[in-house]
């Protein structure tokens, strides 16, 4: 029986579904064997192919919406699981699925979950796409206070704050939401990266570069510096007017994904040039900065120092 026209909305193929139509659920188990479907839990699979095609959040999605449909009552989804259906920036999605859940002493442990159950009862909770979730300002607080380290923390929270964001919150809001929390959950952390969010960063790649120039040492630059011209305005991710020099991310999808390039990736190239060619006849020196740099700092400390800028933050 060919699987994948079983599947449903979500993508997924559920046991309960296969027993429905009068089938054989141990065929299931021989198709995981074969290679046509992905085991995500007891009773959750989905064929395959769809699981191939699917990037880190999809696929981060498809085990909450398993593990949901696991569940013996609808919980709110939480942190990195709230923020995938949210849609915000983070390093990486983790294989457990999060909800908000009230603590109750103790229990036994599930497999590929994480209950978080912080100040649950006042957590404020909405629905986003048909998923029970966390608000804006404390999914960006629980993602942050998990990060591993400052440059983690930091790109959620800017887009909480970030200025083209519809569900934007403010400052105040995401300090409001980390007040519930007890103090031993990395407060003084997580309030140092509420400090530094800003709502100009147009990335996580953007955030991720501030926080880690920030940790290194150098001064923090000045983002989305407007630049007029002829016929507009450019605006740059990062300058230092005081030293003339501006850093660009710079990612590869604009001249690749027809999406980013409307099917004329050599029209782009031809205006990052024009664009760089402005920049540099006003006396600036231009970084190009990519992904390998963040992932490699020294790379980075080798051109900020070559472009003259100074550690030791104004």
């Amino acid at each position: 029986m060919e699987l994948a026209p079983l599947a449903d909305p979500s993508g997924l193929i559920s046991t309960s579904d296969y027993l429905r139509v009068g089938s054989d659920v141990r065929e299931l188990t021989r198709a995981v064997e074969r290679g046509e479907l992905v085991k995500l839990r007891r009773g959750s699979y989905v064929p395959v192919r769809r699981w191939d095609s699917a990037g880190p959040r999809e696929r981060h999605l498809l085990r909450a919406v398993a593990a949901s449909r696991a569940a013996r009552r609808e919980l709110p989804f939480a942190g990195a699981t709230a923020a995938a259906i949210w849609e915000m920036w983070q390093h990486s999605y983790p294989e457990e699925v999060s909800f908000l859940d009230e603590w109750k002493g103790g229990g036994r442990s599930e497999p590929g979950v994480r209950r978080i159950t912080a100040a649950a009862s006042s957590a404020f909770v909405r629905r986003v796409d048909g998923h029970l979730v966390t608000g804006v300002a404390r999914t960006a607080i629980d993602v942050a206070r998990s990060a591993g380290d400052f440059t983690t923390a930091v790109g959620t929270l800017d887009w909480a704050l970030w200025r083209r964001n519809p569900n934007r919150v403010t400052r105040e809001e995401l300090a409001a939401e980390l007040k519930k929390l007890p103090t031993t959950l990395r407060r003084r952390f997580v309030e140092r990266a509420i400090a530094f969010a800003s709502p100009m960063s147009d990335s996580y790649a953007e955030s991720y570069a501030r926080a880690l120039m920030y940790v290194l040492g150098y001064e923090v630059p000045v983002l989305q510096l407007e630049f007029p011209h002829a016929t507009g305005s450019y605006f740059v991710d990062f300058a230092w007017p005081a030293y003339l020099v501006i850093a660009e991310i710079d990612g590869f999808g604009k001249y690749l994904d027809p999406s980013m390039n409307a099917g004329d990736p050599a029209r782009v190239v031809l205006a990052e040039k024009l664009r760089e060619d402005e920049l540099r006849r006003r006396g600036y020196h231009v970084i190009r900065v990519y992904w390998s740099d963040l992932t490699n700092p020294v790379a980075l400390v080798t051109k900020l120092d070559t472009a003259g800028i100074p550690r030791g933050r104004r």
